[in-house]
């Protein structure tokens, strides 16, 4: 950085001394008695300056300046020791020798200018670490954590889905039925436990990513799912960046419609509701749940969605018990397709019961 002053222009130039002014300076003894200097630290010390001094300044008109130049030295911009190279000789100097050599020939402003204008800063040299080349860590050692909590396991990299895990019944499919128990619940000889899969935050990721690829290319403008275990599959609506439709039990919601009355999977009558505002026309809409049996709760839903003008372009299930024939009814109450992605086959996994355990579910 540089000390700022009231600059004359940077073009100007001084007048080319005639002969008479020549004259009338004193002669040139030594080079040291022509740079008025006594500082050993000045710029006597320096290769001496071209015969004349002054270079293509001229001496300018006797009595112009009688002293030296300066720069604020209080100025925060200017720094003592920085150099210059002077284009007289080529030589870099301190502002306070160059002003020194030319004390008594050119204005304190003249010199200034010289000084802001015409001298040209030194190149800084490259240290040897800069000439053979930085040495730094690589990217990969950057990006590791420099101290690790005892004890903390390194993330496993997401499932990758293979075009076989798109599949129903596929190897996907098959992992996914593993982890899902069942046990005798609602007088039920086989109650699907979701439960197990949730205690896989990878293996359900992967079921949602499954669903949501599935939907992305039928142009799906709303994805909509059953209370209670529809919910879970919340993320496909987020993967898909298309609105969530909760269709809950009667009387849960605020401004809401109802279905018909639907007789449920286990025992006893049931009607859902959403709100008034949930779809609109020209809708193309999901219904997701867990599991699909004889088809109730869904076809209650698509007389909702259908009552909105909108459509149900397809009933997506995680798993589906064929024998009681929901997809054939769905089917029937306007569904353009059913799609459940294991079958009750695979459902193979007995639940672990303690030897007091009790059928206690409620309708």
């Amino acid at each position: 950085s540089t000390a700022r002053f009231q600059p004359l222009s940077p073009s100007v130039r001084f007048p080319q001394p005639s002969v008479g002014a020549a004259a009338r300076m004193p002669a040139k003894d030594t080079d040291r008695k022509e740079r008025h200097s006594d500082d050993p630290k000045s710029s006597v010390n320096a290769p001496p300056k071209k015969a004349g001094g002054g270079g293509k300044y001229t001496l300018g008109k006797v009595g112009d300046s009688s002293g030296g130049t300066f720069l604020d030295g209080g100025d925060p911009n200017f720094d003592p020791d920085e150099k210059r190279i002077d284009p007289d000789d080529g030589t870099a100097y301190k502002f306070d020798e160059l002003a020194k050599f030319y004390k008594g020939k050119f204005t304190k402003q003249a010199v200034a200018e010289y000084w802001e204008y015409e001298c040209k800063a030194v190149p800084k040299k490259r240290s040897q670490k800069v000439k053979e080349g930085l040495k730094g860590p690589t990217v990969a050692e950057s990006v590791k954590p420099k101290y690790v909590v005892k004890g903390s396991a390194q993330k496993a990299p997401g499932k990758k889905l293979t075009d076989e895990d798109l599949d129903t019944d596929g190897p996907l499919a098959k992992e996914v039925a593993a982890v899902i128990p069942y046990f005798p619940y609602k007088k039920l000889d086989k109650f699907y436990d979701i439960q197990g899969l949730l205690k896989h935050p990878k293996l359900l990721n992967a079921v949602c990513a499954v669903m949501a690829k599935r939907y992305r290319k039928m142009g799906v403008t709303k994805i909509a799912a059953f209370e209670a275990r529809g919910f879970l599959f919340t993320p496909v609506s987020i993967k898909l960046g298309v609105p969530f439709i909760m269709m809950r039990k009667d009387g849960k919601m605020p401004n809401a419609v109802s279905s018909a009355p639907y007789t449920k999977e286990y025992e006893g009558v049931d009607s859902i509701c959403c709100q008034k505002d949930a779809f609109t026309e020209g809708d193309k809409v999901v219904l997701l749940d867990d599991l699909i049996a004889t088809g109730g709760t869904l076809c209650a839903g698509i007389e909702l969605v259908k009552s909105f003008k909108a459509q149900v372009v397809e009933c997506g299930c995680l798993i589906e018990i064929k024998a009681l024939k929901g997809k054939e009814r769905c089917l029937k109450a306007g569904a353009t397709a059913v799609w459940g992605f294991i079958s009750d086959d695979l459902m193979t996994t007995a639940g672990m019961m303690s030897e007091n355990y009790v059928d206690d579910g409620k309708p």
